[in-house]
């Protein structure tokens, strides 16, 4: 009679280096991918919750100090003068089906230093290295809209997009999210770490759907689609273990 049947055999764990290397790269990058849908998702869920008061909240004045602006903004107003002829464009936004730009446009403080006014978006045409007149209302203007953080990108690559001493070159200028101080480098002086949102309904603007932008993709989407990315992560990590454990013969 055998006494080893029904003994579980031993097993052996020895994946090779290769598998190893695979498994880890593709367990971080799904990490990755999920945790930029987690961030992506919670951000998105600020911006809903924060609109959906400041339609109705007191705003408050930037006209002697701007204060700290957070991601999902607070109503405010300002006062001040464009600067039409230093406009940035914000590239990568999207309405609906179409892709372009952002136009920010820098606002001249009373007390001094600049103040990024969000125009609206326009559409890319077709040759990206030539756009379409940006004008904007002269003189003295009163302003008012949603202040908030500068837009952050899911991904940050590289390193800044502005150098010190470095060839200017012309206005517009295509900028891909731009940090407090590239901004500072573009124009020289001091610029608001944020951006005003301008009110749907003031004029001199463009596309302003913030609202609606904010929810193309619904939080519980972004959410959904983390918990993807990590499920990949764990299915990858199983059947790594379960390819490399061997019964020994």
């Amino acid at each position: 009679m055998d006494t080893a049947q029904g003994t579980a055999s031993p097993r052996r764990f020895r994946p090779p280096l290769w598998a190893v290397l695979a498994t880890v790269a593709a367990c971080s990058a799904f990490a990755v991918l999920g945790t930029w849908q987690l961030r992506r998702g919670l951000h998105k869920q600020a911006l809903l919750q924060d609109y959906s008061q400041a339609t109705s909240a007191v705003p408050m004045d930037l006209a002697q100090a701007v204060p700290q602006a957070s991601i999902g903004g607070v109503a405010a107003q300002a006062h001040g003068e464009y600067e039409a002829d230093r406009q940035l464009l914000l590239d990568g936004q999207e309405h609906g089906d179409d892709s372009g730009y952002d136009v920010w446009t820098p606002l001249r403080l009373p007390g001094g230093g600049l103040l990024i006014v969000n125009r609206g978006w326009i559409p890319a045409g077709r040759d990206r290295r030539s756009f379409p007149p940006l004008p904007a209302p002269p003189g003295t203007v009163s302003l008012r809209g949603i202040w908030r953080a500068l837009p952050e990108p899911g991904l940050q690559l590289g390193g800044p997009q502005c150098v010190p001493g470095q060839a200017p070159g012309g206005w517009p200028r295509v900028v891909v999210y731009p940090t407090a101080d590239d901004l500072r480098c573009y124009y020289g002086e001091p610029v608001a770490a944020g951006e005003l949102l301008l009110d749907a309904a003031a004029p001199g603007g463009y596309v302003r759907q913030w609202q609606a932008a904010a929810g193309v993709i619904p939080p519980a989407r972004h959410f959904a689609y983390a918990a993807q990315w990590f499920a990949f992560a764990l299915a990858a990590l199983v059947l790594f273990v379960k390819l490399n454990l061997k019964s020994v013969p």
